[in-house]
């Protein structure tokens, strides 16, 4: 049994790693925002978003709309398709566990902190959804589809232009899905950080689970 454990901690010591620290940085940014001590910070990041009002509107809604469930199933499920028609079944698997998984925990970890959307006379161009605001969904779903996107560029080892290229890219979309919910008034942004930290946590733990450190006697298919 002890043998067992070490083992499988060797094998995934980087993803557990990354995975225990992303749920930490979660753990404390929940604690603080239950003590209340998150106020200025939330309303400073709120006001320079909400600066930019009138003159981001358009990218700012289609950024949102892309975080929507429907959006992110659509990239998803159209990635997953793709490799799967590629002979990658893994790969398209390891992507709907991240998806569907992140979606899951979202809902769940709503439920648990109940934490009240911002004011009604915060929001901006669209209504405000009836479920809790965090973490927030937008965010955490963006960061997972997207980052897992960007860590199968690094499975695959493809071209370095292209890893940076999708990485540049990754990046931009799921830190402007997360600034498009501040922007619109329907989130605080320590909603938005915590939805990108959790996502951090589950994709770290999947990518540890499906891509573990090789041995050397494995194929190098299995991981990194």
């Amino acid at each position: 049994m002890i043998t067992t454990v070490r083992s499988f901690v060797s094998r995934h010591a980087w993803s557990l790693s990354l995975a225990g620290l992303a749920a930490v940085a979660f753990a404390r940014l929940a604690r603080e925002i239950q003590e209340g001590e998150l106020g200025p910070v939330d309303k400073a990041a709120a006001d320079w978003l909400v600066a930019g009002r009138g003159r981001w509107d358009l990218p700012m809604l289609a950024l949102t709309r892309l975080g929507t469930f429907s959006g992110l199933a659509t990239v998803c499920v159209s990635f997953a398709l793709l490799f799967g028609a590629l002979g990658r079944r893994r790969e398209g698997g390891y992507l709907l566990v991240c998806g569907a998984g992140a979606g899951l925990w979202c809902d769940l970890l709503k439920l648990f902190f109940h934490r009240a959307r911002p004011d009604a006379l915060s929001q901006y161009l669209v209504k405000s959804p009836h479920s809790f605001s965090f973490p927030s969904g937008h965010a955490m779903g963006s960061a997972a589809v997207f980052g897992s996107i960007v860590v199968l560029t690094y499975v695959l080892r493809l071209r370095r232009v292209w890893r940076f290229l999708a990485t540049a890219i990754g990046v931009s979309l799921l830190l402007g899905v997360a600034a498009s919910r501040v922007y619109l008034g329907v989130h605080y942004p320590s909603d938005v950080v915590g939805g990108q930290l959790a996502a951090a946590a589950w994709v770290a733990a999947v990518t540890g689970w499906f891509y573990p450190r090789r041995w050397r006697s494995e194929s190098a298919r299995t991981g990194f």
